[in-house]
């Protein structure tokens, strides 16, 4: 979320296709995402995560 936050687009890329391999990874995210409120900026940078997921092939 930090290198989201910072517009990191290439080194989000690189932590999550060396690190994002186990599905725990992504029920983690799935529920931050429930948990934080709508249009606070924790959620944001969370659903930009997990929206990169699908775009990895992961």
């Amino acid at each position: 979320m930090i290198l989201f936050q910072a517009g990191r687009g290439e080194a989000l890329k690189s932590f999550l296709l060396e690190n994002a391999r186990d599905p725990k990874f992504w029920k983690l995210a799935q529920s931050l995402s429930a948990l934080y409120p709508p249009g606070t900026e924790e959620k944001r940078w969370v659903d930009g995560v997990l929206a990169r997921k699908k775009g990895l092939g992961l």
